[in-house]
């Protein structure tokens, strides 16, 4: 059931989705520079956007206006691979959302005890308040929760703003910190921050689960893609290289310290509204991010995977308004884990389904070579497998460099075994599934 056009999202509240569900502001980049040293996190804060960020975004424009379809990159993966493929797509899915969704509550926490200290029971509670209110907005349905989420944007950014341009004067500055490296094992310092910097430069793909609910989704998302990939890279580079002229030491960096920063440039007021910001923001992804989550449970009802109850339509706002819920209750669970674990966990996973979307990218262009005005990559073959191939080589080489420094072996493990359960878990699903796979090649997406 396609919402009415007075609920679809416009191109202004689908770039604002986008760069809460892939970015929200610079929060949480201050572990990369903790775990990787300035000069590598300047670095990586300019290499992610062109080997991740650009690729994926690419990536997503094509085929989302190729199929722009609800269920999104589950579908693209199904139609060009086979069932198994997308119901592994969903899994892996399923697996990093769980891990991504536990995070912003603890950056929320982080923020927000710079305001109002509280104790870490109290945290729990604020932070599932949090999850609730984020479900009553996506039950309202995705044009209201782009709306939100425009203004939320305003919120998030508006400090960042006044920060960048009392202090972009002395940008200069950070060159020296730039120029320092950690001390530790350059190995695990480079793994660890590229799989930090990879998770906040993620899910450029991740709206296209909502295709029905975008406004002429064929021009809007391509369009919405390629406007908020460079105001993404700018948002994580100039309050980095601000911040580091300020505190040029590397080890004073921690969650939440973009509020000291503040403090150090415009005082306890700008400290204060970064802090405001900063947990607006962590409100903001989450909102966001639960539009697009709560839509693979809905969908892999759809398919036969999950029983019919969650992929029920709640007809007055037109919302999964069954996924949504059961997606804040499993959120509701995962809150307590932390950070550093979920973040291997959650890259991981990501970057396993990315692969997965890259080789329905190399096979639907195949496939389906004419596509009438809609959005391809350019440069031919060779455009099309660098956009494919440079999102893998950076994962390879982020878990690679971990290994090597001897950092999260045990988490790595963990999440190996964890999609190796796929298959036998299809197999055990399989059989109430009806799905189909296409079998005319040559019929065109909507």
């Amino acid at each position: 059931m396609a919402p009415s056009g007075s609920r679809r999202v416009g191109l202004a509240g689908l770039v604002a989705l986008i760069y809460l569900v892939v970015s929200g502001g610079p929060y949480g980049f201050e572990e990369t520079v903790r775990d990787a040293g300035a000069g590598l996190a300047v670095i990586l804060c300019l290499v992610i956007p062109l080997t991740v960020s650009l690729p994926t975004a690419l990536m997503a424009a094509e085929l989302g206006g190729l199929m722009p379809v609800e269920g999104g990159f589950y579908a693209w993966v199904k139609e060009a691979c086979g069932p198994f493929a997308g119901f592994l797509e969903a899994y892996l899915t399923l697996l990093y959302t769980a891990a991504d969704m536990a995070l912003y509550p603890v950056l929320f926490g982080a923020y927000l005890s710079y305001l109002w200290p509280v104790s870490a029971h109290g945290q729990t509670g604020v932070a599932l308040a949090m999850v609730w209110a984020a479900a009553l907005v996506n039950l309202w349905g995705a044009r209201p929760v782009g709306r939100v989420s425009l203004a939320l944007l305003v919120l998030v950014l508006a400090p960042f703003g006044v920060m960048a341009v009392r202090g972009f004067g002395c940008v200069a500055q950070a060159v020296p910190a730039m120029l320092g490296f950690p001390a530790r094992h350059p190995w695990s310092a480079l793994g660890q921050g590229l799989t930090v910097a990879i998770w906040n430069f993620s899910g450029w793909e991740n709206l296209s689960t909502i295709g029905g609910e975008i406004e002429n989704p064929a021009k809007t998302y391509p369009r919405a893609l390629l406007i908020t990939v460079p105001l993404v890279a700018a948002g994580y580079l100039v309050p980095l290289l601000i911040g580091l002229c300020v505190s040029p030491s590397s080890a004073a960096w921690r969650p939440g310290y973009f509020t000291e920063v503040g403090r150090r440039i415009g005082g306890p007021g700008l400290a204060t509204a970064l802090a405001l910001g900063g947990a607006v923001g962590a409100w903001a992804v989450f909102q966001a991010a639960t539009l697009w989550v709560s839509r693979m449970p809905f969908v892999l009802s759809r398919d036969g995977y999950l029983p019919p109850l969650w992929g029920r339509v709640w007809r007055r706002t037109e919302t999964p308004a069954a996924a949504v819920l059961l997606s804040s209750l499993v959120f509701s669970l995962l809150v307590p884990l932390g950070f550093g674990a979920l973040v291997l966990l959650d890259v991981f996973f990501y970057m396993a389904a990315l692969v997965l979307e890259m080789v329905a990218l190399l096979r639907l262009r195949r496939r389906y070579p004419d596509r009438s005005g809609r959005f391809m990559i350019g440069g031919g073959a060779l455009g099309l497998w660098l956009a494919a191939l440079l999102p893998i080589l950076t994962w390879l080489s982020a878990f690679v460099m971990a290994l090597l420094g001897g950092e999260r072996r045990v988490e790595f493990a963990v999440a190996v075994a964890l999609a190796l359960l796929s298959w036998p878990i299809y197999r055990l699903l399989a059989p109430r599934s009806a799905a189909p796979v296409a079998k005319d090649r040559r019929r065109p997406f909507p």
